[in-house]
């Protein structure tokens, strides 16, 4: 099976009973899904660190790691993974157990293989539909809402991990004279140029957002390589590279706030959106008073 961009969706089969997993293999790929196998929940996480997979079919009942654990932990590396748990122990195991888990749905054995296809292809839809939801339609970026729902997992894992974050806030400037004088597509312009410039400045692990109409939000890990000088450094570099390299009917300028968040110290995301984006406005009064 193949998404809409014509790419075969990976499947990860994870069971510690050989002939299912080739059973299941063999099924899956005659279908057109590119698939992957491991005879552990064990050896799936180390498959996982190593490579993302767009759907994670599991046992639930295995040696070492099982299907529960393994979904929990697989969702932390993969948030947004469609996990399938098959279980034959349907009076030990429920189906609320499985969702809490973080599972996208649930199946008994044994099952036919139209039955595991119709799930497949329920999950992928329900995935695609969600991402939809979530993701700004111009620049492909997240939207508002999938912002807010990703950066509240970020503070609580950096608050359990005891990780500095950092809140980058960016606006463009001039957008309303960029609408005005050159029109509303170069506008869209100017929006696309941002996001992708962002893309290329923050890594795929950040959280990358459109927020408003001309504003954007990055929520990055604190690293020695990843400081408040070197994010400033590389987002002023590659804005004047962008510059330099295009031939649009405006320069794009961006002014940004950057303002970070330690595990010991208390705030809220609104609270570090509040600061970022004060920042943000000061670097912009900054400008035309230059």
């Amino acid at each position: 099976m193949h998404d809409s961009m014509n790419r075969a969706i990976t499947v990860l089969i994870v069971d510690d009973e050989t002939s299912i997993r080739e059973i299941l293999h063999e099924t899956l790929s005659l279908e057109g899904y590119q698939c992957s196998k491991a005879a552990s929940g064990d050896a799936a996480i180390a498959m996982l660190n190593t490579r993302s997979f767009d759907i994670l079919i599991t046992d639930i009942v295995m040696p070492g790691l099982g299907g529960l654990e393994l979904t929990e932990l697989a969702k932390k590396l993969n948030p947004s993974m469609p996990v399938i748990i098959m279980t034959g122990f349907i009076d030990e195991f429920t189906y609320d157990k499985a969702i809490e888990s973080g599972a996208s749905d649930f199946i008994k054995k044994p099952f036919t293989a139209a039955e595991l296809l119709m799930r497949i292809k329920h999950v992928w839809q329900q995935e695609k539909l969600r991402v939809m939801a979530i993701t700004d339609e111009l620049t492909g970026l997240l939207n508002r809402r999938g912002f807010f729902n990703l950066a509240e997992q970020q503070l609580k894992l950096a608050r359990r991990n005891d990780q500095e974050i950092f809140m980058v806030y960016v606006d463009i400037d001039n957008m309303k004279d960029i609408n005005n004088r050159l029109g509303h597509q170069e506008g869209d312009i100017a929006l696309t140029d941002t996001a992708h410039l962002l893309r290329t400045t923050f890594r795929d692990s950040d959280i990358i957002a459109r927020i408003g109409g001309d504003e954007f939000v990055v929520i990055t890990i604190g690293s020695d390589e990843n400081s408040l000088e070197s994010i400033t450094a590389r987002l002023r570099k590659n804005v004047h590279t962008l510059n330099k390299s295009n031939l649009r009917g405006h320069a794009l300028s961006l002014s940004f706030g950057i303002t970070g968040f330690t595990p010991e110290g208390s705030g809220s995301l609104d609270a570090l959106l509040t600061r970022a984006d004060k920042l943000m406005l000061e670097q912009k009064v900054l400008k035309r008073k230059s």
